[in-house]
């Protein structure tokens, strides 16, 4: 089984980096010849596509709703807990199931991933 682990650093709404990380990780989840191992790991401004409660009435995509399909798929999704901390961010502001991780822990993804990918 493939191990990858998308990193991603742009906020969710000011571009389309982090929208188009999400499809590609969706259709990877989708298209896979093979099971993939896929793991999620927002830095920076992406952290903050993790926040519960997202409203977009004027944009054709929701990001809270496409982190809590690769959720439901079992993709897990961490948050840097110092960029987390710096905006504001905890456990009881995100999406369900979204964990808070460290650099050490990113390290160790990084490290036993065979693709590591970053946005």
């Amino acid at each position: 089984m493939t191990s990858i682990l998308m990193v991603a650093h742009d906020s969710p709404y000011g571009s389309e980096k982090l929208y188009n990380a999400l499809r590609i990780a969706l259709a990877m989840q989708e298209h896979a010849e093979e099971p993939i191992q896929l793991r999620l790991f927002l830095m920076s401004d992406a952290t903050v596509a993790a926040i519960k409660g997202q409203q977009t009435p004027d944009l054709s995509y929701n990001i809270q709703q496409m982190l809590e399909i690769l959720l439901a798929q079992g993709v897990p999704v961490s948050l840097c807990r110092t960029c987390a901390e710096a905006r504001g961010l905890s456990l009881d502001k995100v999406i369900e199931d979204v964990q808070i991780g460290t650099l050490v822990e990113l390290t160790h993804y990084t490290l036993a991933a065979d693709k590591v990918i970053h946005l």
